[in-house]
């Protein structure tokens, strides 16, 4: 989008990483970069990542495990730099400075939220030499086993419901999420659960793995006003779904179950829910139908793909509660199935120490530069930068800055009168460390 760029081809870039999806759904939900772009005269481009939205290399094929092999971060983020040193060609864009090389480049500043947000920072890691910086929104870029991770998770969105929720809502969410790990098939039928295949003595474990991920994710997406980002969602979820956990009289688990339902079904369209699918199991989601274009199938978040990617570099980080939401395994059962369904389902097995190897763990990053990581309070995914210094890197490049009563990169976002006041300063935030790193230092 160059509507914005002035200066012709001295205009910089911004450049979106594209995340598990189709780029469109980005695209469409970051508007705040569109806002930045007017005041900077610069243009915008989003990437759309490798096996994801109509970028399929295989089209319909692209999802046997054969042809999977081919989709992995550090594959990704060679696409993105390939586009980087085309840009100059493609868009007539150029910079005052020169890589190591002598090759011409533009002035790009990265972008990215959640995913992509990770990309973003993991680029800089890797390619500092092609951008200028990167903002890097809602990217847990340090959450893996081992780590203790996933009770941090854990408490930050019990946090989320104990601060945005209602009175004594956090306590009995903990109550009936306790309950729903000791029910039996028929307490779970009784409460409303419909699955779609029969129960097994595991019923209670998975759905209450699907339940979690569900009311994680609406911590995580607790916005002030209605989305349609990842499924349909009122304005503050977190306190509809209060509402339904602290209504009246009746058992804990019909009240959870309603909870879940908020976030999985408001279109009132799914007549079942798939436990099979928790922690990679067979799934029903992305799968091409006749007559149906695959890549409009593919248009959504991408489940098997993403699945794919949870069991080769982030195990942590699966799709759960019927493609919808993320949740990290609490348990080593949970890990240990994880690993046998990538091999039943892929022919591969998670590397669980590969990308902190890879890439670094929250401390690495005072070996790095020009990176900004914006963290909001509701989202629990902060956690995975909570290892982070608030500033840290080569010459103090590297920030770290939490804001206060937004959800997950809610700064990218359009904005709002309904935003936080800690959401206002984030993006205050960010476009004064994007003019910096545009005119050649720090944070301006």
């Amino acid at each position: 989008y160059d509507a914005f760029a002035r200066g012709a081809g001295a205009a910089p870039v911004l450049f979106y990483c594209g995340n598990e999806g189709a780029v469109e759904l980005f695209y469409n939900n970051s508007g705040a970069m569109f806002s930045l772009a007017s005041r900077l005269g610069a243009r915008l481009l989003f990437a759309e990542h490798r096996y994801y939205g109509r970028s399929l290399p295989f089209g319909a094929a692209s999802f046997t495990p054969t042809n999977l092999s081919l989709l992995s971060i550090e594959q990704a983020l060679a696409d993105y730099a390939a586009l980087l040193v085309a840009l100059p060609n493609e868009l007539g864009c150029h910079s005052a400075r020169r890589s190591g090389s002598g090759r011409t480049l533009c002035d790009v500043v990265l972008f990215g939220g959640s995913y992509g947000g990770m990309l973003a920072a993991w680029h800089r890691v890797r390619f500092p030499q092609l951008t200028l910086g990167a903002v890097a929104s809602g990217a847990p870029v340090d959450f893996y086993p081992g780590e203790g991770i996933q009770r941090a998770f854990a408490a930050a969105v019990n946090a989320t419901y104990a601060t945005y929720g209602r009175a004594g809502c956090a306590s009995m969410l903990g109550a009936a999420l306790a309950s729903a790990e000791t029910a039996t098939e028929g307490q779970l039928a009784m409460a409303g659960v419909r699955p779609c295949a029969p129960m097994g003595a595991d019923a209670p474990s998975r759905y209450a793995f699907y339940a979690r991920g569900a009311i994680a994710s609406l911590a995580m997406l607790d916005y002030p006003y209605a989305t349609e980002f990842v499924g349909v969602l009122p304005a503050n979820p977190v306190q509809r779904a209060c509402v339904d956990l602290m209504a009246g009289t009746g058992g804990l688990l019909p009240k959870l179950h309603a909870a879940v339902l908020h976030f999985v079904n408001a279109t009132g369209t799914l007549r079942c829910i798939d436990l099979q699918a928790e922690l990679v199991g067979v799934d029903r989601h992305l799968r091409p139908r006749r007559g149906v274009d695959y890549r409009e199938v593919a248009g959504d978040l991408g489940v098997r793909s993403w699945n794919y990617q949870a069991c080769t570099e982030l195990p942590l980080e699966p799709i759960t509660s019927d493609g919808l939401g993320f949740y990290p395994e609490q348990s080593g059962k949970q890990l240990a199935e994880l690993e046998t369904n990538c091999a039943k389902r892929f022919s591969v097995r998670p590397r669980p120490g590969w990308m902190g190897l890879a890439f670094g763990l929250g401390a690495d990053y005072r070996h790095h530069s020009n990176i900004l990581f914006i963290e909001n309070e509701k989202d629990p995914w902060h956690v995975g930068t909570a290892s982070v210094p608030a500033v840290t890197g080569i010459g103090g490049t590297v920030r770290r800055h939490l804001a206060r009563g937004g959800a997950h990169h809610q700064d990218l976002r359009f904005a709002s009168p309904l935003d936080a006041q800690g959401v206002l300063e984030a993006r205050r935030l960010v476009e004064s460390t994007v003019r910096g790193w545009l005119q050649g230092g720090g944070e301006s």
